[in-house]
């Protein structure tokens, strides 16, 4: 492993939220901005955790959230965050965001946490993996990976259960058209009306396209049934776990 891949020490800031955008019907991305003189230095994969009174009980929580934007040394003190309201919970933590940007409130980050971060030699082909909001990850190692290694081989593979649940369809979908090394696929895992992409599980699709697998760089984010049942059924095609790079590794490791 070099210095540019090397685990970076944790840290702690005060930030503020400085930008919120709708992706799709529940799916925001989150802008944060530390002093003008701060380094929010991390690892393209990686996640901080922030502090949020999410309750409104004086005990705030740390919740844990992937950074979603490469590290840009020219906005050394900025990070993205992409976060989905799928619960009450969730929707809460949106609020508080929302709360905090109209007044300008500050609140605590500690970064950057996470083994599954891009580490791999980029000569080698990259198979990039996401479920639903995993995609965060995802695009962030893209960016790195197009950043240092623009011929990098690259195929990213995403599944949602609705189509509704996509974002950031024209961004991926213009890499692929800039880079030729680079290919993206859009999954539902059951077929729906007007939908033009492709059908199954990720697994399913992956061994449509590939045979051999053996070479290849492989980073998986979403549940743990996901990671792991992806990874155990492309073993027919070479895929060795000690070649994928997932934080359910970390929170969820095999029994």
């Amino acid at each position: 492993m070099n210095n540019d891949t090397a685990a970076l020490p944790i840290t702690d800031h005060s930030v503020r939220v400085t930008d919120i955008v709708s992706l799709n019907e529940h799916t925001y991305q989150i802008e944060l901005l530390a002093p003008k003189e701060t380094s929010l230095n991390y690892r393209a994969g990686q996640y901080l955790k922030l502090e949020l009174d999410v309750n409104q009980d004086g005990e705030p929580l740390w919740l844990s959230y992937t950074i979603s934007s490469r590290f840009n040394p020219e906005l050394a003190n900025r990070v993205c965050l992409i976060i989905q309201i799928t619960s009450e919970f969730s929707g809460k933590v949106i609020g508080c965001l929302s709360s905090l940007k109209a007044s300008e409130g500050a609140l605590k980050i500690k970064l950057a946490m996470g083994k599954a971060f891009l580490q791999t030699e980029l000569d080698k082909p990259h198979l990039l993996v996401a479920a639903g909001s995993g995609i965060s990850k995802i695009k962030c190692i893209t960016e790195e990976i197009l950043h240092k290694s623009p011929d990098t081989h690259i195929d990213i593979y995403w599944s949602n259960r609705s189509r509704e649940d996509f974002f950031l369809l024209e961004q991926f979908q213009d890499w692929a058209t800039q880079y030729k090394n680079l290919s993206f696929t859009k999954i539902l895992e059951s077929a729906q009306s007007e939908w033009t992409g492709r059908v199954g599980y990720l697994y399913e699709v992956i061994q449509q396209d590939f045979s051999e697998l053996k070479n290849a760089s492989v980073y998986l984010c979403g549940s743990a049934q996901m990671v792991y049942g992806t990874i155990d059924q492309l073993k027919s095609q070479g895929l060795e776990e000690e070649s994928c790079y997932s934080d359910v590794f970390e929170f969820a490791p095999r029994v």
